[in-house]
């Protein structure tokens, strides 16, 4: 039984990692797309229009990670 779930928390923690991974990667890609907009500098002007873009884009993002993935 412990072998067993010490191999399940191993699993999840590294298709986490590898999740995790994916979204940062998606996300710089993204940002290196968009050369017209810097994201970083909109972001500390408080644009919640952009705010809302790229929260969008990551949850999506970590939505098809999370089925790909499980």
């Amino acid at each position: 039984m412990p072998e067993n779930f010490l191999i399940g928390a191993l699993g999840s923690l590294m298709f986490g990692f590898i999740g995790m991974v994916l979204l940062f990667v998606s996300y710089f890609s993204f940002d290196f797309l968009l050369k017209r907009v810097d994201i970083s500098e909109e972001l500390n002007k408080g644009n919640i229009s952009v705010a809302i873009v790229v929260a969008s884009l990551l949850i999506s993002i970590a939505l098809i990670i999370s089925s790909v993935v499980h």
